[in-house]
């Protein structure tokens, strides 16, 4: 089977919502964010979401790509990347009365919620430079498609344009994808551990701050996965 690697479009986002709820249900930590909400509001909830990232990215160096099966043109696969950005007094004023608004739809376990994101928050503010630094921020895969290099396709795109302007690049895994990560030459920096009990949610879970230093690992070689 053959895929096409693409700029995703604003048209995109129903499909990518589709990939994106397909690859998270059974996540340790994602799985439990939202475990009462009406399937229909979580859809619609997710539509807005992407739909703001699309707007707003120029105020966040996203850069977002699509894998299509080049056949049916069908989404299987995306990444939304940060690339290094800038603002003016202006713009970041603007960004952060985006960022004041954040908002959950009634279901939501916003003490789990804000547990996560607050550490993500200060994980980033402490290794990651916006100004500088890659940030491979989502990467999601229809399960039934994984294991057919998809990942590695979307990955490698990023880390091109990261080693072409000799800059790190900075991601969070969860166990299933680090030894992927680490096989593009990215390191450990610090540990995102998360006991969602008392906060309603089941379990402790645990994702690795990594970072790749520019030109690291070999590209060309790393298994397609």
């Amino acid at each position: 089977m053959a895929f096409q690697l693409l700029p995703a479009e604003v048209s995109d986002i129903p499909d990518i919502v589709t990939v994106h709820q397909a690859s998270w249900v059974n996540d340790p930590i994602i799985g439990q964010l939202m475990p009462d909400v009406d399937p229909k509001v979580k859809y619609d909830y997710d539509l807005g979401y992407y739909k703001n990232k699309f707007e707003t990215k120029e105020l966040t160096g996203a850069v977002m790509h699509k894998v299509v099966e080049t056949e049916t043109g069908k989404l299987v696969a995306f990444a939304k990347w940060k690339y290094p950005y800038s603002l003016t007094p202006e713009q970041q004023a603007e960004k952060a009365k985006l960022d004041l608004n954040r908002s959950y739809p009634p279901g939501t376990n916003e003490q789990l919620y804000e547990q996560f994101f607050g550490r993500l928050d200060t994980l980033r503010k402490k290794y990651l430079d916006e100004e500088k630094d890659y940030f491979l921020h989502l990467l999601i895969v229809l399960p039934s498609y994984q294991r057919q290099g998809l990942g590695t396709m979307l990955i490698r795109e990023g880390l091109a344009a990261a080693d072409r302007d000799n800059a790190r690049t900075y991601i969070e895994a969860s166990p299933m994808g680090l030894g992927l990560y680490k096989k593009f030459g990215w390191k450990e920096v610090d540990d995102i551990v998360i006991d969602m009990r008392p906060h309603g949610g089941t379990g402790i879970a645990s994702e690795k701050c990594l970072m790749r230093e520019p030109g690291a690992g070999i590209l060309e070689t790393v298994e397609m996965v």
